[in-house]
């Protein structure tokens, strides 16, 4: 059910992205464009079209709603419930936030001192992730939405209270990041010298309304993917054992089977049957589940974070050969093992119910005491049993430690973000500009492969200045090929001190190999730490450059140089909000590890204490199988965070 609801979930907002023609940009200006300049766009390549809003600040008290007009062009809606509104008093409104705010179709709102009536419920392309605005770190699902009217509906609205954003398309479908971010500056240029003042300017790359969602989407999928390999070998073994004591169980049948001149084949094919036909009818039923009734919160985990355009399911080969040709292939491979070594003894042994191979030689013992050697003796007879214990009890501690494990790393995970920031406020800014109070700052992100995951991951680099207020207790490499790097990307990447790194500039079409020199304390994200001047010096930037400032107090900066401002509570509010977001891929990862718990738990107690009459002897492997579990399951629990 995940996996077919992640890769549909992919697909639809791709398949989105086309149908509803998702913008390369926009940007916001203070008087509306003339025709000739949006012509003059047009023989250019660029298709520029109106997106104006109406921004009700006070909406139902304590929200933000963007009232768009008529969208014909680019960022077309997708309808959820109902339709889009045709009236000049009907109105349309994106999906999430009439949920949260429990608005259904047929109400009645009030904008701007006048009713409208709710249509439909919608999503846009523009806006898959809520951010208020571009500047902010978390999404606000519950205090910003946006809405869709009708052209008559929005003229109605008054024009001083009008925001002239434009969308831009570009001809060209092919052309790089650099090169579309080189073609928006030549806009930005040509806007600035016909007279426009831009109240803002971004591209697709850099709108995380549309960004965020693409980027995260598919994080959750190495987690669930260690959850159905664990139960693949789980299945494999559990079937092994069963198999082996129907055989013992039955041994005397077989023996007169064989005796009677039943062929070895027709025995292990009357065995192999039913493990065919239940491994069959569970692929059937499960299949049948996964694309029905299981699909529904999986659904939820996007849709209640996202406002993404409705989800069509779609038929996932992987997840099929994953989650049923692997099992099924498995459970006949080793019982078909298991029966052809276990019927290879003679039917006379069958007969009496001697299924063992020829006896070793007794071990000979140090002069402990006879209770001492006695106790040992009684390991080593039946060290295979207590294997199979020690195994068995393994994976069922290690499925419950990886089940109740995630929620105390995610708590801890807060709590740590909390303790390593070391100032109060970031700002991170458009242009440079000087301020008396701040610490300077270069910021800037480059990708390196990440194996495991299969991707590139960003990494934060910092130039940090000498004697740095905030960042004083990292002694920062001399060589201009050297970083030092945050705990996090050390473990993540499995990184120690002298390892070299690849990093690629995506934006400029340029890579690097810089050394790992130290690893650090910071606990705040993925880092890389430069002296100022050494990152200016790799970017080709001149000396001094910088495009942020670090500090304790909020900073007197006109807020059209910021790019965005991080605060503490930023940080902390946004690893919650990853907590709530993820709690549903938790409950229900941890739910099947307690039912497998307990059931392997039963089958192995049951098995092992009514038949061994050892019960002193069981001590050793259960502890050491739940303590080895413990060690291992959270250390697969964090990695799987960790991708």
């Amino acid at each position: 059910s995940f996996m077919a609801t992640l890769e549909s979930a992919e697909s639809a907002i791709e398949n989105n992205d086309k149908e509803c023609i998702i913008e390369d940009g926009h940007f916001e200006i203070t008087a509306p464009l003339s025709q000739d300049l949006i012509e003059e766009f047009k023989t250019e390549g660029t298709n520029v079209v109106p997106n104006f809003y109406y921004s009700e600040n006070h909406f139902d008290e304590t929200a933000t709603l963007l009232v768009f007009d008529e969208r014909t062009a680019l960022n077309l809606p997708s309808v959820f419930d109902g339709r889009l509104p045709i009236a000049d008093n009907e109105i349309a409104i994106e999906r999430l936030f009439a949920q949260n705010r429990n608005i259904k179709v047929g109400d009645t709102i009030v904008i701007n001192g006048s009713d409208f009536e709710v249509t439909g419920t919608v999503a846009v392309p523009d806006y898959s992730s809520l951010f208020k605005n571009n500047q902010d770190l978390l999404m606000n699902v519950n205090d910003f939405g946006i809405s869709i009217t009708t052209k008559e509906g929005f003229d109605s609205f008054d024009s001083s209270l009008i925001t002239y954003r434009y969308s831009y398309k570009f001809d060209d479908t092919t052309l790089s990041d650099k090169e579309e971010a080189e073609l928006a500056a030549k806009m930005q240029l040509k806007l600035t010298n016909n007279g426009y003042t831009i109240q803002s300017f971004l591209t697709a790359k850099e709108n995380q309304s549309i960004t965020f969602l693409r980027e995260d989407m598919g994080k959750d999928g190495p987690v669930m993917k260690v959850f159905v390999y664990i139960l693949i070998i789980i299945i494999a073994f559990i079937f092994a054992i069963l198999t082996s004591n129907t055989i013992d169980a039955e041994a005397p049948i077989i023996g007169t089977l064989r005796s009677l001149g039943y062929k070895k084949s027709e025995i292990v094919m009357h065995y192999l049957a039913p493990t065919i036909i239940i491994a069959l009818l569970s692929s059937i039923v499960g299949n049948g589940l996964g694309y029905t009734v299981m699909l529904k919160p999986f659904e939820n985990l996007y849709y209640g974070t996202y406002s993404i355009a409705p989800i069509e399911i779609q038929f996932n080969l992987e997840a099929f050969i994953t989650t049923t040709i692997l099992p099924v292939v498995i459970m006949i491979f080793i019982n078909w093992i298991m029966l052809f070594n276990k019927l290879s003894f003679s039917p006379l042994k069958f007969l009496r119910k001697d299924l063992k191979r020829k006896p070793k030689k007794a071990r000979k013992l140090p002069r402990f005491s006879f209770i001492t050697r006695f106790r040992i003796r009684v390991l080593l007879q039946n060290k295979v049993n207590y294997l199979i214990l020690f195994f068995g009890i393994f994976l069922s501690s290690f499925l419950l430690m990886f089940g109740i494990g995630l929620q105390p790393l995610i708590d801890n995970y807060v709590e740590e973000i909390d303790d390593s920031l070391t100032y109060e406020y970031q700002y991170i800014l458009k242009a440079p500009v000087e301020c008396d109070n701040g610490e300077k700052l270069m910021t800037y992100s480059l990708k390196t492969p990440y194996e495991l995951g299969n991707t590139d991951i960003s990494v934060s680099f910092m130039g940090i200045s000498d004697n740095s207020e905030f960042f004083g207790k990292i002694a920062l490499p001399e060589k201009e090929n050297e970083i030092i790097i945050s705990k996090p990307l050390a473990e993540k990447m499995n990184l120690s001190k002298g390892d070299i790194l690849d990093f690629k500039d995506e934006h400029n079409d340029k890579s690097y190999k810089l050394t790992v020199s130290e690893i650090c304390d910071y606990k705040g994200s993925l880092t890389a730490f430069m002296s100022l001047n050494n990152l200016n010096s790799m970017l080709k930037l001149d000396d001094g450059t910088y495009n942020s400032y670090l500090s304790n107090e909020k900073l007197d900066i006109d807020e059209k140089y910021i790019s965005k401002l991080i605060t503490r509570s930023d940080m902390v509010n946004v690893a919650g909000q990853m907590m709530r977001s993820f709690e549903g891929i938790m409950k229900i990862v941890c739910i099947p590890h307690y039912v497998v718990y307990s059931l392997l738990n039963t089958f192995f107690c049951h098995d092992f204490l009514l038949h061994s009459g050892h019960f002193i002897y069981l001590v050793l492997p259960i502890c050491g199988a739940m303590l080895t579990a413990l060690y291992v399951g959270t250390y697969l629990c964090l990695h799987s965070l960790h991708s």
